[in-house]
């Protein structure tokens, strides 16, 4: 009797257990792998361009990149996105990581993400995927926070609703005529000095 007192099974206090969402040690549901693809990718974006702007690689006046661009990447600015693209490769495996540990699935399974064709099955079996209801060998099922869904659930939103617009634009340039005769759009736009 003492020693089922004393299991931590069996006690009414437990300590409710810290869940680090950068850490690869856990579980992510899919709300929760869209949120935290989508926060990573918002960040990730924002870095690079906050950089491009700072560097000068980038110019807002006239929307298009620096003459020197290719030069620019070769010092600072290069090393700058050196870090930045390990960094965003670095928590999209811990993300990815933490959703195979949801289908109770090894993390090792994310290096099919380098192989060809392979990989858009694989993020597309990651997004839709059920994961498992109960205690799995990586923990207990993480619920979703509200702000999880939140995020979530405007990722899906913005997702659809780009490629909406993209199959609208490619269909007006169906129609118009535009994409059958490339040549006539150069040959109007062009000016000859």
């Amino acid at each position: 009797m003492q020693a089922q007192e004393s299991a931590p099974f069996f006690s009414k206090n437990q300590p409710a257990p810290t869940d680090n969402p950068l850490s690869p040690s856990g579980r992510f549901n899919r709300l929760s792998f869209i949120a935290w693809y989508g926060f990573l990718y918002i960040i990730v974006l924002g870095a690079m361009f906050s950089l491009s702007l700072t560097m000068g690689i980038f110019n807002l006046n006239t929307l298009q990149f620096n003459d020197h661009f290719l030069n620019a990447l070769n010092g600072v600015a290069g090393i700058a996105f050196g870090i930045i693209s390990i960094f965003y490769v670095y928590f999209n495996f811990v993300i990815m990581i933490r959703r195979l540990h949801d289908r109770n699935k090894s993390g090792w399974f994310c290096l099919l993400m380098f192989l060809p064709v392979i990989n858009i099955f694989f993020v597309l079996y990651l997004i839709f995927a059920r994961g498992c209801q109960r205690f799995n060998r990586f923990g207990h099922p993480r619920p979703a926070s509200v702000l999880e869904k939140i995020m979530a659930w405007l990722m899906i939103l913005l997702t659809i609703t780009s490629l909406f617009a993209s199959a609208s634009l490619v269909s007006y340039m169906v129609g118009s005529g535009e994409l059958e005769n490339p040549a006539e759009i150069i040959q109007k736009n062009t000016r000859y000095v």
